[in-house]
């Protein structure tokens, strides 16, 4: 079982990967998902753990199911 630092760390680094597949910037995706640039970094580089809505919010935005946020 993955610690919540670990959890919070690989889930943000698969939010980096669909948002630069996507070819967005982490402010394109901010505007889209209704959050702050600084929100978006945080949770990419593991220093905060996204909410089911926060993470729901963020899969639409990016046309990927939820799960696949998950490691």
């Amino acid at each position: 079982m993955k610690s919540k630092p670990e959890f919070s760390k690989l889930v943000g680094e698969r939010i980096k990967k669909y948002r630069m597949q996507a070819n967005l910037s982490q402010e394109e995706l901010a505007d889209r998902c209704g959050l702050y640039r600084t929100y978006i970094g945080h949770l990419e580089n593991g220093r905060y753990s996204p909410s089911a809505y926060i993470l729901w919010t963020i899969a639409r935005s990016l046309s990927i199911s939820v799960d696949r946020l998950f490691p």
